[in-house]
């Protein structure tokens, strides 16, 4: 990390300023200080994740809402051939 001056008002600035702290100037050309509105977008949102929420919710539960549709439907079977079996 080295000082150089800043161009504008000329006080000592570290090179990995964005601007420097007495007058707000750019120090470095290729990098601009973000405007308030224009923060990027996070990678992970809350979109993103309800998605991946609903995607294992969905692994998890329907292996047993079919058990439990299979245990029901045998159950069915099994009083339907002792009703009919008198």
């Amino acid at each position: 990390m080295a000082l150089i001056p800043c161009p504008e008002c000329g006080n000592q600035v570290s090179t990995q300023a964005v601007t420097c702290p007495s007058c707000g100037s750019p120090v470095n050309g290729n990098r601009v200080p973000p405007a308030a509105g224009s923060a990027r977008e996070p990678m992970v949102n809350a979109g993103l994740l309800g998605k991946v929420a609903a995607v294992v919710g969905a692994w998890l539960v329907v292996p047993w809402i079919v058990r439990l549709l299979a245990f029901i439907a045998g159950i069915v079977m099994l009083g339907v051939m002792f009703m009919s079996a008198r």
